[in-house]
């Protein structure tokens, strides 16, 4: 099967009553499909979209589902990247690939828990063609907050189990954060996870939610002192804002677990558990190893999603007028060499 999907998943399993359903082709590889067909669907074209439900099933197991995450992939149908069997799909389709675990573990790419002898059953059920990506785009937009909801959730959880599983760690790092705020002087809220947030100055209006974006300026310090991140100061050279998303976890969990303990306006320090930050791995070369860390914040603002999807327009639109600026520079210092060289190679005029 082409790589390009992989064990990427398959959509749900999808009974219809009265459809056109062909018998499992076998492929030279040993990969089997079949188009449980839609007949009044409009056929793929060069240049469409297709909105897709994808789930992947080991026996009676669930292995993805985006239809649990509330993410349905929006894929251009270009026939050069595809597997074959995908150039005559028609919206409405559901395209099925049954792919042997024999040949998964012979290749590497079967999971610790798959037997010989079974299958993984994919399914793509194509919902809908769009003629451009802009039109694609839009829909996709209206799936965004739903699989927020989903991912963070699913973060939570697991990061939830990791806690009640490693209580020893969990009880070490609190004794020593407790240690490091009774030597600083220091008085904070603990939060459920183990994070401390110590406010210096209280903010106004609501407490931080999930469903906010923050604005933060921040110092990251370890406990001997030493500072390996801000964006206050120069050296590190990223003196923007940093906007915090708090619907994803793009920032470590204790950013998450402790910012909703402050508001706007607020000044304090998050406390953060090693467990909560960089764990076992640290953040080589500045954070060692399962290091507990201290953040200096100040949140100067709170802002709703509308206003952070356009700040993050700008920088995109910024990003890409410096990456234009640079092609251009490029391009004239190529010119240039090449008229220098042309110059060289030119014989000297006779008098």
């Amino acid at each position: 099967m082409n790589k390009t999907f992989g064990l990427l998943a398959a959509a749900i399993i999808f009974l219809a009553s009265g459809c056109n359903e062909q018998k499992f082709i076998k492929d030279a590889d040993g990969t089997e499909h079949k188009i449980i067909r839609n007949s009044n669907g409009k056929k793929a074209v060069a240049g469409d979209f297709m909105e897709m439900n994808i789930t992947a099933k080991y026996k009676d197991s669930v292995l993805f589902s985006s239809l649990q995450s509330s993410q349905p992939r929006f894929i251009p149908f270009d026939t050069v990247q595809m597997p074959p069997y995908f150039k005559e799909v028609h919206e409405g389709d559901s395209l099925v690939i049954r792919q042997s675990t024999d040949s998964l573990i012979k290749s590497g790419q079967a999971a610790p828990f798959m037997k010989k002898g079974e299958y993984v059953v994919q399914t793509f059920k194509i919902v809908k063609l769009f003629p451009s990506k802009e039109a694609a785009d839009s829909v996709a937009k209206t799936f965004e907050a739903a699989a927020k909801i989903y991912n963070s959730k699913k973060t939570e959880d697991r990061i939830e189990k990791e806690i009640a599983t490693d209580d020893s760690l969990v009880k070490a790092d609190d004794k020593i954060i407790q240690d490091y705020m009774a030597k600083n002087n220091l008085k904070g809220t603990k939060t459920k996870w183990g994070t401390y947030v110590v406010i210096d100055t209280a903010g106004t209006g609501p407490m931080i939610t999930n469903k906010d974006v923050a604005v933060v300026n921040y110092t990251g310090r370890t406990f001997n002192d030493s500072t390996f991140d801000s964006n206050t100061n120069p050296k590190f050279g990223h003196p923007e804002p940093l906007y915090v998303d708090m619907s994803e976890y793009r920032v470590i969990p204790g950013w998450i677990d402790g910012l909703k303990l402050m508001q706007k306006g607020s000044v304090g320090k998050i406390i953060v558990p090693s467990y909560l930050a960089y764990g076992k791995n640290g953040a080589p070369p500045r954070v060692a190893p399962n290091s507990n860390l201290v953040f200096d914040i100040k949140v100067t603002d709170i802002v709703d999603q509308e206003a952070y999807q356009k700040e993050q327009e700008k920088e995109q639109q910024q990003m890409m007028q410096q990456r234009q600026m640079m092609e251009q520079m490029q391009r004239q210092m190529q010119q240039q060499q090449q008229q220098q060289q042309q110059q060289k190679n030119q014989p000297p005029s006779g008098k």
